[in-house]
């Protein structure tokens, strides 16, 4: 196994791991952290938040392996009109990582706390939006959900 494949693996494990952690996650910073602690172990070279600067904004991938040239972008999604953001979020995204060659291939993964759309509608979304082919759209379903604010 390659270890972009490994990276991947681990990517599409996301609700296993965020399980065996125990973890209930309320937000995309949760998610990414427990996927951190992971890659950690799996490549020396893992790393977060990573500066891709275009000229007038500094666009930073949620996680990333050097070596492999690989990253991953995180979204979190309690609806379908998450979903739907997070999309947009995405494709802003493929243009602001665009043109560095440090970085090659992309994930784009969508943790949704429900079965809100299915990994085939959303590889048709990206062909049909004609999304960058290194970029591969993987949509999970896992414990969690947004904390309900407070009403007072």
């Amino acid at each position: 196994m390659t270890g972009l494949k490994v990276f991947e693996t681990i990517l599409k494990n996301t609700p296993a791991i965020i399980r065996a952690k125990g973890i209930e996650p309320s937000s995309e910073a949760e998610v990414r952290a427990a996927i951190y602690d992971v890659l950690k172990f799996a490549f020396h070279d893992a790393v977060r938040e990573i500066p891709l600067a275009q000229v007038l904004k500094v666009y930073k991938p949620d996680l990333g392996v050097r070596s492999l040239m690989a990253a991953a972008e995180y979204k979190f999604a309690d609806t379908e009109a998450e979903v739907k953001k997070a999309l947009d979020e995405i494709y802003a995204d493929m243009k602001g990582y665009g043109g560095h060659d440090d970085w090659r291939t992309f994930f784009a993964v969508v943790y949704t706390t429900d079965a809100l759309i299915h990994q085939d509608k959303l590889e048709a979304e990206f062909r049909g939006a004609k999304a960058d082919v290194n970029w591969a759209p993987i949509i999970l379903v896992g414990n969690g959900g947004r904390k309900k604010k407070a009403t007072p």
